[in-house]
């Protein structure tokens, strides 16, 4: 067997190995494929692909963009931040966002599998966004640090006045 597949055939091995390590140490019970919510299977995991151009909705279920792609941490191998296309029409004048992944929650009705970002749109509007053509620099810990602090910060406001009222 060449050196190629016997690589292949290891990566494989320990993918699934991986894999089932991480489904017996899950608080839901594993199925196989997902979990079971109210008699419906959904998925754990998506490829990257699928992601790209799925729906995000606050709360109130109002759109408020498509996730344009998503940004990985290389050494954890989690997904740092979503790339949001937000505003503009059909594409043309949209800005992004990159949003902390921890901000959404994944969600899904009967035909459409979506994205909830509890987030205030004026918030979202005046948050440091970018061009399509322009993204930041990943690598720069002062850009992360100002978008993580954006987001703790306007958190924290909105957890705040809703505890207050």
């Amino acid at each position: 067997m060449s050196r190629f597949f016997k690589s292949v055939a290891g990566l494989a091995a320990c993918s699934m190995l991986l894999g089932w390590s991480a489904m017996s140490n899950a608080a839901d019970p594993p199925t196989g494929l997902g979990f079971v919510k109210s008699n419906v299977l959904v998925a754990r995991s998506f490829p990257a692909k699928k992601l790209q151009g799925m729906n995000v909705r606050n709360s109130q279920g109002e759109k408020l963009g498509t996730i344009e792609d998503v940004v990985i941490n290389v050494e954890t191998g989690k997904v740092s931040y979503a790339a949001l296309s937000y505003g503009g029409f059909l594409g043309i004048g949209d800005k992004l966002f990159a949003v902390p992944w921890s901000e959404f929650k994944f969600d899904h009705g009967k035909d459409e599998m979506f994205f909830v970002l509890d987030f205030p749109k004026d918030k979202l509007k005046a948050a440091p966004g970018f061009d399509k053509s322009d993204w930041p620099n990943f690598a720069d810990p002062h850009w992360a640090d100002l978008i993580d602090e954006y987001y703790r910060d306007v958190q924290k406001n909105v957890t705040t006045k809703n505890v207050t009222k």
